[in-house]
């Protein structure tokens, strides 16, 4: 209790210490340029508050998967089935509540049914990561109700490239001993441009500070069964010029890794997944078309084909196969700005469009969901007036037609097949927001938004047992779709030294359709009892803070060009089972951390702790997690490379205390803790 009184204090102090060094500063940062923002620009002129990765910044972030590399993130968790499957959670929300995507177009990949099932993505290619926190369902669809996640690359150019560019980039190290390298590449003449890139990526098993694992599983120093042999590459080109570009891309990935599961109590039958996905996409942009168009400023449209496939075996030998074959398709863009009597205005507009086939097969022939086909189409459009210099105002509204079929076949397990069905569903999104520029570089936002989210296939449809997480999972036919209410309130300050961001947000749901224990099931019928769960839809309420900033602390400590500031963080959730007055599932407790940076020259280091408070309020089985304090050093030095623009290496070291700390927002929290002090140094060149 005193080590988290003493960490609240230390909160407040690195706060109110950070708004008081503000109201000194007078400059403004350069702008980020996101495209989370349908009219583009400024990454300030969003009301959703938006964390951007890229750079440097990304590389010594960057994991072997997508959650962990956002994790600790404001408002940002990790689902964390161990070290090599993990989504990001954001505020709480997780699954089908939060998109991922690869340059705004859908990923069609099975992470979301599964805990297990990994995203298909190889960080190490990515430019930039966007991460929208808070309903971001008017661009994106209802998958995006609790936010969403644009992973940004170059695989298709999109500016003119002259000469040969690119990057290479090798690791080592880690609590999972990764062995990875990576190399992209770009030729151009200034209206041809070629892209090539290639990864691979080799863990072995997680490395933990005191025991991992399970029952006859439970292992000393290691969580067995969790290595993990990644590949991925991919070509693409495309016709460019200082107003757009018209493109295309293919690429693959593939990724053979262990669950950290065991099947039947025998050490020598480990559960593991083969994953592969083939991706082909076109795209295209044309930019300041001012008069050659009618009304339109700009147009962007994209058209993909996705082919995934996952093997899930035991001791070598395939017990089950997931299939996902679809495509995704939008055109989107802009019109002029039309100078009104009430200031200017401003809008983007988009039609979308999607449909997805999903199988699985077993060796039984038994499954927990069917096949089933979604079909998606969608209108978007968002209006903004700038009706003073300071001073915003926008609007926008989604409308989707959503339409999920099970094609019946295939067996439960249970004696049950599954029946062929039909649903239909109309989801609507609405929103509202204010932007204000306040005296002293300060920005005040609020936003109000309304979503609907349609339900999946495995919340209508599901029907027997999750191995992965060995519980009984049953979906119902009948269930409606999913509403929530989203209020939202933000206060930013930014200057050349400086920056504040704190925010707080409600979601009311009338219709949050949970995951939810209902007793027990005899799964062979000679009472071997496993926790049966409902999707139900109850009335559930999310509201929390987030915070984050930047301060300087000092100049000039051992020499004219050195800078030393602190970075800090917070956030906080609360998930509410209005129906029952209970918890939510796999919420993250409040968080603080904070990190000191040196920068001088070429060269920068940190030391940051991060702060976990403990979990008390669960709605599981798995019970409370406690709270802990994890300490971590970094540092990074660019130098001049024979070969290359630049070159930077960089050195982390995890869990510099080797402290034990379990993941609240995880279904494996008991059995995989985070990974042991470790050390991962990496080489990361441009040319």
């Amino acid at each position: 209790m005193q080590v988290f009184t003493r960490t609240q204090i230390s909160a407040a102090i690195l706060a109110t210490i950070s708004i008081c060094s503000v109201a000194n500063a007078q400059q403004t940062l350069a702008p980020i340029v996101v495209t989370a923002n349908p009219l583009g620009g400024d990454i300030n002129d969003l009301i959703s508050p938006v964390s951007v990765l890229r750079g440097e910044d990304l590389a010594k972030k960057q994991s072997s998967t997508l959650g962990q590399t956002l994790n600790n993130l404001p408002g940002v968790s990790s689902t964390d089935f161990g070290p090599n499957s993990s989504r990001p959670t954001i505020r709480g929300l997780d699954g089908d509540r939060v998109r991922v995507m690869s340059n705004g177009g859908a990923s069609l990949d099975a992470s979301t049914l599964s805990y297990d099932h990994a995203v298909a993505v190889e960080p190490l290619t990515v430019e930039q990561i966007e991460v929208v926190r808070g309903p971001a369902a008017l661009q994106y669809g209802g998958s995006a109700i609790g936010g969403a996640v644009n992973i940004i690359d170059n695989r298709i150019p999109k500016a003119p490239i002259k000469g040969v560019e690119g990057r290479a980039e090798v690791r080592v190290g880690g609590a999972e001993t990764e062995k990875s390298a990576a190399g992209l590449v770009s030729v151009g003449n200034g209206q041809f441009a070629l892209h090539v890139d290639g990864s691979t990526r080799k863990t072995d098993n997680l490395k933990v500070p005191k025991l991992a694992g399970r029952g006859e599983f439970l292992n000393q120093g290691s969580l067995l069964n969790s290595d993990a042999d990644q590949q991925g590459g991919a070509i693409g080109a495309s016709l460019t010029n200082d107003h757009g570009y018209l493109g295309f891309s293919v690429d693959t990935y593939r990724n053979d890794y262990g669950t950290g599961l065991f099947e039947e109590g025998d050490i020598n039958s480990p559960t593991r997944i083969k994953l592969q996905q083939d991706k082909l996409t076109f795209s295209g942009e044309q930019r300041n078309l001012a008069g050659k168009m009618g009304p339109l400023e700009s147009i962007r449209g994209s058209f993909s084909t996705t082919d995934y496939k996952h093997e899930e075996s035991v001791a070598g030998a395939v017990e089950s196969t997931f299939k996902n074959k679809g495509w995704d398709s939008r055109l989107e863009g802009t019109h002029m700005p039309v100078q009104t009597s009430y200031g200017l205005l401003k809008g983007a507009w988009g039609v979308q469009g999607s449909g997805f086939k999903f199988s699985a097969a077993s060796v039984g022939g038994q499954m927990f969901v069917p096949n089933t086909q979604t079909d998606t189409a969608a209108l978007f459009l968002f209006e903004e007036l700038v009706f003073a210099k300071d001073k915003a105002f926008n609007a926008g509204l989604r409308f989707e037609s959503v339409k999920v079929d099970s094609l019946g076949g295939g067996d439960n397990g249970q004696g049950n097949p599954f029946a062929a069905d039909s649903k239909k569903f109309k989801p609507l999104s609405a929103s509202l927001g204010y932007r204000q520029e306040m005296d002293g570089g300060w920005t005040a936002t609020s936003g109000l938004s309304y979503t609907e989210r349609a339900p999946t296939f495995y919340e209508l449809y599901a029907n027997g047992m999750h191995h992965a997480t060995e519980t009984y999972e049953q979906g119902n036919a009948n269930n409606q779709m999913e509403k929530g209410t989203t209020l939202e309130l933000g206060l930013k300050f930014k200057t050349a030294t400086t920056k504040t961001n704190l925010g707080a947000f409600v979601t009311e749901f009338n219709n949050f359709i949970g995951l939810m224990q209902d007793g027990e099931f005899d799964e062979t019928g000679n009472g071997d009892m496993v926790p049966k769960y409902n999707f139900t839809g109850i009335k559930a309420r999310m509201y929390g803070l987030e915070a984050d900033g930047r301060f300087p602390v000092a100049r000039g400590l051992f020499g004219r060009a050195s800078e030393l500031n602190m970075d800090w963080k917070a956030d906080y959730v609360r998930g509410e089972n209005r129906s029952t007055g209970g918890a939510l599932p796999r919420i993250s407790p409040m968080r603080l951390s904070s990190a000191l940076v040196y920068s001088q020259g070429m060269y920068s280091s940190q030391l940051d702790v991060q702060y976990a408070a403990r979990q008390n309020r669960y709605a599981d089985d798995l019970g409370a997690t406690p709270s802990y304090t994890m300490l971590g050093l970094g540092a990074s030095y660019k130098t001049p490379m024979p070969g290359f623009r630049s070159a930077l290496i960089f050195m982390r070291v995890d869990n510099l205390t080797n402290v034990e700390a379990r993941n609240a927002s995880s279904v494996l929290r008991d059995m995989a803790p985070a990974g042991a002090r470790a050390i991962k140094v990496g080489l990361k060149g441009n040319f």
